[in-house]
């Protein structure tokens, strides 16, 4: 099963910077906000959690956070989405909820309302940025992706599958 489950970067863009523009609750909002610091560091959705916070606590543009799902403490740079950067301190109070609980909020949300899976916007930008010709072994760095072979696999699957398609 694809990694990106079909989701392009760039309609997921759309999707998520329409539905900011139409959103008229405080809470889709600040979950879209989210969800877009997601998808343009092609971080875990629990890092976007974490670097919203940080963004909203420090005022920063760019934030180091540590990195979900590593045995060894490591950190990774999160860059503030200059199309919300004006607009995070609408969200102040949302700093003070539980990581977990924010985390499962924007999951649930992301499901039921753009119909997609919050890991899958991840999987999106690493096949954007392979797509876009940067090596997979910095692709890997920069979401600090743990396992190369992973993505090296995808997106050579990706680019067979698209090579047949176009035949």
């Amino acid at each position: 099963m694809p990694w990106d489950k079909g989701i392009d970067y760039e309609t997921a863009y759309q999707l998520i910077m329409k539905s900011i523009r139409k959103a008229t609750r405080l809470s889709s909002r600040c979950y879209l906000y989210i969800l877009l610091i997601q998808l343009r560091n092609g971080s875990r959705v629990s890092e976007a959690v974490r670097a919203f916070k940080q963004f909203i606590m420090t005022g920063k543009t760019e934030v180091e956070i540590p990195v979900s799902k590593k045995k060894r403490p490591e950190t990774r740079l999160m860059v503030l989405p200059e199309e919300v950067a004006d607009k995070l301190k609408e969200c102040v109070d949302y700093v003070t909820v539980d990581d977990n609980k924010l985390t499962t909020r924007v999951k649930v949300y992301a499901v039921r309302n753009l119909k997609i899976n919050t890991h899958s916007l991840r999987y999106s930008f690493i096949t954007y940025l392979v797509r876009t010709g940067v090596n997979p072994t910095l692709v890997a760095k920069i979401t600090r992706h743990s396992k190369l072979d992973y993505i090296l696999h995808y997106t050579q699957e990706k680019v067979a599958d698209r090579i047949l398609k176009e035949l």
